[in-house]
């Protein structure tokens, strides 16, 4: 079986996977081993976020941690998932503990836990504010025993760039490309687990990495697969400004607004509280919505943000969130030692994908032998994540993926032999290219700025409907590429695949907006202002490339037109 990404969720995939004898091959653009993470724009996502969400204190239940999902989702998850979800991630702690990880715990020996938006206790475990970082880390020494092992394989390097269906639809192996060489190459599989990451840089600002370019998502459209609720884009309302592109859209931790942090607007107004009276507390999409406010209305500072002051708090930075406070350092010389140092410029920032490829509670999408996990996927968040939930649902969903995965192919357990000998080479990779065409670099610029503008936290039909007309000109002008030739070659390709690949991510955002004529959690229509109660469905995008609605029932649960609940259904033909 094949993984194809290299954080939590691929990790939580493999591991997994392999524990119940599969024999794993893993394959990812690029490796991210614990010891070389920077806080830069590659790196995965996992290892930057730093704690996850688990029911484990004495007054906390399970129980309450799925209605606090479900109703910070607005109602549009899916109940199975968010049941599996939030189940999952109280066996989280024991499993991650078993590898080694020693989470943070108080004097009791109680687990230590922070507040996230929407919670309504206390829930994200943590270990100093880089949790991520030191799962990456045991979820990497694990991995490298089961390489020493022969029980998994690691190819760095690879794109993938299609997912191989036999004749009766079923999965049958990967095509990848080298992203030095640009060789095209084959591996056979009995399944495949998409665990890359969705990414929000269609957008930018992004809080996401600039190589997670909803590649999984592409795979899985291009192979027949169905997506869901790609209209919810979650965006993190403290997202850094910066003049440097490595901390530009870094989100600055929401816990930090428990602690006394607040948001000022250009006149030193703190405005949250005109906005909903939880003030700065409230979920993202509503403190989101009121920072971009201001900034659009002229009420915030020239430079498009708004003031993040962390001066009643700034004391506790240093102990509390230390990977945090040498951010800031770096960032701000002299962070809380004087008036005016600890107070930042920070916009909305594009930063979680709520939807994704459609899968069931055991993480299967519409394709037989095609998983997926983690922000390739939909259905968990529905129309807001609850911070917290995030590393919770990839690394869950991870390990779903990979023990319902390896059962595929019965658990051969001994590999198939050197990479090499299963890897086949089929040619180069070829691309027409124009000496009058665009740059790509140029047009994924203007993609983002204009999905921002066009299709970010608040949206009018309008507006849509003008970047439903920049995507169909950006795609016409994509079929006429000028690539540089030499060294830059290589690297140009890959931007052109990150332009595609974006671009369908962005028309399914764009036409999921238009199609849902209402506001709900971090979908917000100005034209539609109100939550419509008769409104219970999900965009669904099916094999035939349409936009369909799917019913639901209140509380998430999918029902079929007869009433009868049911899971995703296999495709028929794929759509290649």
């Amino acid at each position: 079986m094949i993984v194809v990404g290299a954080g939590g969720a691929g990790l939580a995939a493999a591991i997994e996977a392999a524990a119940e004898g599969a024999h794993v091959v893993l394959v990812t653009k690029a490796l991210y081993e614990h010891a070389r993470h920077r806080w830069a724009s590659a790196g995965g996502c996992t290892w930057k976020t730093h704690a996850f969400n688990a029911a484990v204190a004495p007054d906390d239940s399970v129980a309450a941690h799925i209605e606090d999902t479900l109703a910070g989702g607005a109602y549009a998850g899916d109940a199975d998932i968010v049941r599996t979800l939030c189940q999952g991630a109280f066996g989280l702690v024991e499993w991650l503990e078993g590898l080694g990880l020693r989470f943070e715990k108080g004097s009791d020996g109680r687990f230590a836990t922070r507040p996230f938006g929407g919670n309504g206790a206390p829930r994200a475990v943590h270990l100093e504010d880089r949790l991520g970082f030191h799962i990456q880390r045991v979820l990497g020494e694990r991995l490298a025993r089961l390489v020493h092992e022969g029980r998994v394989e690691v190819h760095s390097g690879l794109r993938a760039t299609d997912v191989l269906l036999d004749a009766d639809g079923h999965v049958r192996g990967l095509e990848m490309l080298s992203v030095e060489s640009l060789e095209i190459l084959e591996i056979a599989a009995d399944s495949v687990i998409l665990a890359d990451g969705g990414g929000t840089s269609m957008y930018a600002p992004s809080a996401a990495s600039t190589d997670k370019t909803c590649d999984g998502l592409a795979l899985g459209l291009r192979a027949g697969a169905e997506a869901i609720d790609m209209e919810y884009v979650q965006f993190h309302p403290t997202g850094l400004a910066s003049d440097v592109p490595t901390y530009d859209g870094m989100p600055v931790e929401e816990a930090v607004r428990f602690d006394g942090a607040t948001l000022l607007n250009g006149a030193g107004e703190r405005f949250m509280l005109r906005y909903d009276p939880l003030g700065e507390q409230a979920t993202r999409d509503k403190v989101s919505r009121g920072a971009y406010r201001e900034i659009v209305e002229g009420r915030g500072f020239p430079d498009a943000t708004v003031r993040l002051d962390l001066g009643a708090c700034a004391h506790v930075v240093p102990e509390r969130y230390p990977a945090l406070y040498e951010r800031l350092c770096l960032i701000r010389p002299g962070f809380g030692g004087s008036a005016g140092t600890s107070v930042l410029a920070v916009r909305p920032t594009a930063h979680f994908l709520m939807g994704g490829l459609r899968i069931d509670s055991t993480a299967r999408t519409t394709i037989p032998g095609l998983y997926a996990a983690g922000e390739t996927a939909g259905g968990a968040h529905g129309a807001n994540r609850l911070g917290g939930n995030g590393l919770s649902e990839a690394l869950v969903f991870g390990r779903i993926a990979g023990r319902h995965a390896a059962a595929l192919g019965g658990g051969t357990g001994s590999p198939a032999g050197p990479g090499e000998q299963h890897i086949r080479v089929t040619g180069p990779y070829r691309m027409d290219v124009s000496p009058d065409g665009a740059c790509p670099e140029v047009l994924l610029q203007l993609l983002r700025r204009e999905m921002y503008l066009k299709a970010g936290p608040i949206r009018t039909a309008s507006g849509l409907l003008a970047m439903t007309e920049t995507i169909a000109a950006l795609d016409e002008r994509r079929e006429k590429l000028d690539i540089a030739s030499g060294p830059r070659a290589a690297a140009q390709v890959q931007t052109c695949l990150d332009l595609e690949n974006l671009l369908s991510a962005s028309r399914l955002i764009v036409e999921s907006a238009l199609l849902r004529e209402e506001s709900r959690g971090a979908h917000y229509r100005e034209d539609f202002p109100s939550t419509a109660d008769h409104i219970t469905g999900n965009a669904v995008v099916h094999d035939s490339g349409k936009l369909l609605w799917k019913p639901v029932r209140r509380g998430g649960g999918r029902v079929s037109d007869d009433g009868g609940e049911h899971s995703p259904g296999h495709a028929g033909e794929p759509r290649r």
